[in-house]
Parts: structure tokens; C-alpha cells; sequence
């Protein structure tokens, strides 16, 4: 005869089916939850890193700009030491030096979230000549090739056709070729910046006056149209 403790044991000695599937779903929907977490943390952390990178460029261009009467460094043939870039994260040596010593140091010149701080790319001379490092940033000077006349920056009082505090100086552009934001050709292989999948999330931006906000992908829209298509 089985006794009563028999039958209660027999009872409890294991999960059903159905209590099986329902654990597995709940432990499936927290770790779901735990990755979402995890990521928009790292996310939160490499936006406020950016903030923080434009910020110390923005004391930088204060710092020439309060040496060269409010002007912004001059990327044109006229300057041959700040001139040859074409693409416009491109910069001259020199202007990357003049930037560096006032505080602007390699590690501020890349968006943490690129993969662009490399030494291929900080060290772009010794892999292709030329006298421009490749960064993580657009750099809206005047005499960058690719940058229109008309966004180019020459004071960070402004000159009249947008105010200081709407005029983007150095950006965290979101970069496409044919659709595609995850990787634009060239010599080597780049990618946007704050992806969200296969679809920029946004960028941070320093305006003429200093001040840096993140702009929303849904907010930007195509502003350089050249080898590859720069929003910001």
C-alpha cells in the first residue's frame, strides 16, 4: 500500500510541462530585459563621453580663436599649414597639434561608440601620405574640401548668417553610402556612430557658442553630399 507521504512525494517530485514552459518564458523575458539594460547602459555611458570629448574641443577652439581675433582656424590654400583635407573629419597635422596643446588630446578627437581611434587612422601620414589625420568628428572649417562654403565656420562670434548658438562647428554625423549606415568604403572601413541596428540613433553636436545637445536621428537630415552622405 502507498502511503499518504508516498502520494505527496509523487505529487511534488517535479515541474509539469506547462510549469516548465512558463519558468523558460520568464527566465527568457528577464534576461531580454537584463540585455536591453545592459546595452542602452553602455549607450548612456559612450553618449556622455561624447558630450564630454565635444566639450573639451569647444575650450580648444575658444583658446585659438581668443589667439587669432574670434577667428576659427583657416583650412584654405591661403593657409597651407592647416590646408588638405578633404573629407571632413580630415585634418591638417599641425591643426591637430594646435588642438592638442590646448587641451584637446587624441583621446577627445574620436566619438567612443566609432571604433575610429586607431593608429591607422591617428597615424593616417604613415599609412597613405598626405598631412591629415583621420577623426571620429566632422569639422565644419573653412577650406575642408567637402564642406560647403556656406557651413563652413569662420568665427565663433558667427558671421551673420545663423546665430552662434545654431551653428554647428564639429558634429557626431551619422555617415551613409546608398543606405547603408553600418560601413562606408575607403582605404579603411568606417562606420556611423550610435547605431541602433542598422539605424543611426543620433549624434551629439558643439555649436559656434560652446554649447553641445544630442540631435535624434529623426531630426537630421542630408547635409554634405559627396563621397559618402553626412546627417546631421
Amino acid at each position: 500500500m502507498r502511503t499518504a507521504t508516498d502520494t505527496d512525494r509523487g505529487k511534488t517530485a517535479g515541474f509539469s510541462r506547462t510549469e516548465m514552459i512558463v519558468v523558460v518564458a520568464v527566465l527568457a523575458t528577464l534576461l531580454g530585459v537584463l540585455f536591453v539594460v545592459i546595452r542602452f547602459g553602455k549607450e548612456n555611458r559612450r553618449r556622455a563621453q561624447c558630450r564630454a570629448n565635444l566639450r573639451q574641443i569647444g575650450v580648444a577652439f575658444q583658446s585659438y580663436a581668443k589667439n587669432f581675433g574670434d577667428s576659427l582656424p583657416d583650412c584654405t590654400r591661403r593657409n597651407p599649414e592647416f590646408n588638405g583635407a578633404v573629407w571632413p573629419w580630415d585634418m591638417h597635422v599641425n591643426l591637430v597639434s594646435q588642438l592638442e596643446s590646448r587641451g584637446a588630446k587624441r583621446q577627445f578627437l574620436y566619438c567612443p561608440s566609432n571604433d575610429m581611434n586607431n593608429d591607422r587612422h591617428w597615424d593616417f601620414p604613415k599609412y597613405s601620405g598626405g598631412h591629415t589625420r583621420v577623426l571620429g568628428y566632422v569639422f565644419l572649417l573653412p577650406g575642408v574640401r567637402d564642406v560647403p562654403a556656406d557651413m563652413a565656420c569662420m568665427k565663433l562670434s558667427g558671421d551673420g548668417r545663423r546665430k552662434p548658438d545654431q551653428a554647428e562647428l564639429t558634429v557626431d554625423a551619422t555617415v551613409s553610402q546608398a543606405g547603408d549606415y553600418t560601413h562606408v568604403t575607403g582605404l579603411f572601413t568606417d562606420r556611423t556612430s550610435h547605431l541602433s541596428g542598422q539605424i543611426p540613433a543620433g549624434g551629439t553636436i558643439l555649436f559656434e557658442d560652446g554649447h553641445v545637445a544630442w540631435r535624434a536621428y529623426k531630426q537630421m537630415r542630408h547635409q554634405i553630399i559627396a563621397h559618402v552622405v553626412w546627417d546631421f
